[in-house]
């Protein structure tokens, strides 16, 4: 309440952005840079099996998270960390970023990552390789 409707919701939101945002293409080009080697000399991704997908899941998740952790590790701290506001109850992502990195160096600004990778890894895969079997199905039943 004290911190007002706006504020109080969408703080983090340019951290979530500045994540998500170029994350999302790291992601994908990961996965597709993998499949794309992966693709055997004048075939399609169709023909690819089912581990490359995973593999190339998998490789994607630890690439999005690694590159783009901090951005996620500013947005936690800037969410449940009130005390880490100015004095007017805001305080930008730049700000909160050159706290933590003067604070805890870049070693702070990933802490939690081997967790959060461990889990996406796998998430990751069985989401590509479940996305690459689903358009085989139904490709086939065209």
């Amino acid at each position: 309440k004290t911190e007002g409707l706006i504020n109080g919701l969408y703080r983090g939101n340019t951290a979530t952005l500045l994540r998500e945002i170029p994350g999302n293409f790291c992601w994908y080009g990961v996965y597709e840079g993998i499949c794309m080697m992966m693709t055997p000399e004048y075939g399609t991704k169709a023909d690819l099996g089912t581990s490359a997908h995973l593999l190339g899941g998998a490789l994607a998740g630890v690439a999005y998270w690694t590159a783009f952790y901090p951005a996620d590790t500013v947005k936690s701290r800037m969410q449940t960390q009130p005390e880490h506001l100015s004095a007017g109850g805001t305080s930008s992502f730049f700000q909160t970023f050159l706290s933590m990195y003067r604070t805890d160096g870049v070693r702070g600004l990933y802490r939690g990552w081997g967790i959060t990778v461990a889990r996406a890894a796998p998430a990751t895969a069985l989401i590509f390789a479940t996305y690459e079997y689903t358009l085989k199905l139904l490709k086939a039943k065209e």
